[in-house]
């Protein structure tokens, strides 16, 4: 297939649905969770916090199905490499991505582990907790990739909340052997600090091997090369001869390049409502630009405006067309 006809980016992660709940310090102290971060729970406790919580809004997502959707919002294509059950959790999943028109070839399995969940508790200040049940989610494995779903897309992005299973890490890494093969470019996302604590050295291995575009923010970037300051992890991109795309919350962002550093504005947000899908959207805006041959500049000023409109209400699903704003 031409490059003309491929579609932007073919992404894999946990497939889940995400659940918001308005939320404030008191709740998050009384399930004892690490605030502003995700936290793993099993079934059992998804259910006490559902049956406990007020419920606000209900989407399909996860991390990369939330940048994926976004990608599409821009006017770009996509498809989305991840597991649900054939349950009403699942089903609900694939009609929603349907109606983003993503790709989800892998379709729904009939296995007995429910299709994965993610509560997000969001405070008044947009700050966002997150308690995930993997679910059917974390169970994909390299059966599941196959050629004919990896090909012909531009960008391949990978999930690292996903590395977190082994099986599943053997997936990403065969989807990158596969994309590598057709000439994409390999992005990863590192998803989350603690995330990063837990996979710091084959995190590395991947980046030194694979990566062509790096996410992460500021707390991600630093914890990655342990360092104290966003000072010190720029000058170790430098050498790592790849593009890392480092977001900073209200300080906007920078982009690496080598030699090459570029400090970019925030868009201007009146008041922050859920910061949930901020990072996962600002990855949406930069590959949706640099899959269609846009500088790093705009690339990352794309980056900024999805994030500026997911910031500025309540959900990860932009409430206007990402498109209409660039």
């Amino acid at each position: 297939m031409s490059k003309l006809n491929k579609k932007e980016v073919v992404a894999i992660g946990n497939a889940m649905v995400d659940v918001f709940v308005k939320s404030d310090l008191k709740t998050i102290k009384k399930y004892n969770l690490n605030r502003d971060s995700m936290n793993l729970i099993d079934e059992n406790k998804k259910n006490q916090l559902h049956e406990e919580n007020l419920i606000h809004n209900m989407v399909a997502a996860g991390s990369a199905g939330n940048t994926i959707v976004g990608i599409s919002s821009f006017g770009g294509s996509g498809t989305f490499i991840g597991k649900i059950n054939d349950d009403e959790v699942g089903n609900f999943f694939i009609k929603d991505m349907d109606n983003s028109r993503i790709s989800f070839p892998l379709g729904a399995s009939k296995n007995s582990v429910s299709t994965g969940c993610c509560t997000i508790f969001v405070e008044g200040d947009g700050t966002r907790t997150m308690c995930t049940y993997l679910g059917t989610g974390s169970l994909i494995s390299e059966q599941d990739i196959k050629k004919e779903d990896i090909v012909d897309h531009k960008i391949c992005y990978l999930e690292g909340y996903l590395w977190d299973n082994q099986d599943a890490k053997e997936a990403m890494k065969k989807m990158v052997d596969i994309a590598k093969e057709d000439s994409q470019k390999i992005s990863l996302t590192l998803s989350d600090k603690f995330c990063v604590e837990r996979h710091r050295e084959s995190f590395n291995e991947l980046i030194e091997g694979s990566v062509d575009i790096l996410f992460a923010n500021e707390d991600e970037i630093n914890s990655m090369f342990q360092v104290t300051n966003i000072e010190e992890s720029i000058t170790i991109l430098k050498n790592k001869n790849l593009i890392a795309a480092i977001t900073r919350a209200e300080k906007g962002s920078v982009i690496i390049n080598n030699e090459q550093v570029l400090n970019i504005e925030p868009e201007k947000v009146e008041k922050v409502i859920d910061a949930t899908a901020a990072g996962d959207l600002y990855a949406a805006g930069f590959l949706f630009g640099c899959a269609n041959n846009k500088s790093l500049q705009e690339s990352a000023k794309y980056g900024s405006i999805a994030a500026g409109e997911i910031i500025s209400h309540f959900g990860t699903r932009a409430e206007k067309k990402l498109s209409s704003l660039i």
